[in-house]
């Protein structure tokens, strides 16, 4: 890797392997980023009752500042959206306590499309429109 102060990427899928190609080639929109893997940032989450712990796939500091964390799935089910709701919640109290800047969530649902994801984030975190 050239974007990530880690050597390498571990992936579990293709479809991570198509996302951190682009996280590598977009220098216009990436300044940075880590694979989550081996507990590096869990969120905590409550499903059926039990309590868990979500573990997102990517962080990505993107040039405007802002730090996303950023999903990728393509089908998801109620525990997925019980996850992404429990990461929005840590982003808006993150967000509220603001001494780590600004932070964002999203979910990227085709890796063909994470350019898209990228550049929304990254203008609606400099104050532009998405």
């Amino acid at each position: 890797t050239q974007r990530s102060h880690f050597n390498a990427v571990v992936l579990d899928s293709t479809w991570e392997q198509c996302v951190a190609f682009y996280l590598e080639q977009r220098v216009d929109l990436v300044q940075h980023y880590a694979r989550n893997d081996g507990h590096f940032l869990t969120i905590p989450y409550e499903y059926e009752g039990v309590s868990r712990h979500y573990e997102p796939d990517y962080l990505v500091k993107l040039t405007s500042g802002a730090t996303l964390i950023l999903e990728v799935k393509g089908q998801e089910d109620d525990e997925d959206r019980a996850k992404y709701q429990a990461a929005r919640r840590w982003v808006t109290a993150v967000n509220n306590w603001g001494r780590l800047r600004k932070w964002d969530f999203a979910v990227c649902r085709d890796p063909q499309r994470v350019v898209e994801v990228l550049a929304a984030r990254g203008t609606a975190a400099s104050g532009g429109r998405v």
